[in-house]
């Protein structure tokens, strides 16, 4: 497997010499590329894809994961689909199904094996100009071993900004992994969006930060 460390260096690359218009949901227009990537001490993962359609896009992914004596390591393909989206006036509200299959590495203590994984997601999540809400469920099991996640979202915009603006949002994040985490984590953030990047900076209430960056072009 690549070493994820040299795919930020790819991923950085990528955004140095690259021009685009972002799209903050997680697939944007047909024949668009999107790059992202999350770095934080117990969490790192980078991905690319491609939107074969306005409602398909397919891509690879890597990640690095570890708590309560685990370390995961990962990589695969996935596809991503959007079952639904309701437009109004003021609001979006979308359905979307994420489907991974690949290789994962679990180390417990000093054992370690590999495994193969099909894992899929769902994830529910409404926006208006000023309100953001998103829930979904990841099912993954690798051999005996139970790494489900569910994740909640909520927050809100501080004001209203045009397009060529910077739009700063509020986000608390709530996350639950099964036999990684012995606890709910919670990560206040700071979200910054505008028509070239999407952008997030937090801090868990344990004291771990992250950062999470997407691009599109």
């Amino acid at each position: 497997m690549i070493k994820i460390s040299k795919i930020y260096i790819l991923f950085i690359g990528l955004i140095a010499c690259s021009q685009s218009i972002l799209q903050a949901a997680p697939m944007s227009f047909k024949g668009s590329t999107t790059i992202m990537s999350t770095i934080s001490e117990s969490y790192s993962s980078v991905e690319s894809s491609y939107a074969i359609t306005s409602k398909d896009s397919f891509g690879i992914r890597a990640y690095e994961s570890k708590g309560s004596g685990y370390q995961l390591r990962s990589g695969g393909i996935f596809h991503l689909r959007k079952l639904m989206r309701i437009n109004t006036i003021n609001s979006q509200t979308n359905l979307w199904l994420f489907t991974g299959a690949g290789t994962m590495n679990v180390k417990k203590n000093s054992q370690e094996k590999d495994h193969s994984y099909l894992s899929p997601t769902l994830q529910f999540d409404y926006e208006t100009k000023r309100v953001y809400g998103l829930i979904s469920h990841q099912v993954l099991r690798v051999g005996h071993e139970n790494f489900d996640t569910t994740k909640i979202e909520g927050g809100f915009s501080f004001y209203e900004t045009g397009y060529n603006e910077t739009q700063p949002w509020f986000i608390l994040k709530a996350k639950n992994t099964n036999s990684l985490d012995n606890k709910n984590e919670y990560t206040p953030t700071l979200r910054f969006i505008n028509k070239s990047i999407y952008g997030e900076v937090g801090v868990t209430t344990d004291g771990d930060p992250s950062l999470h960056l997407m691009y599109t072009f």
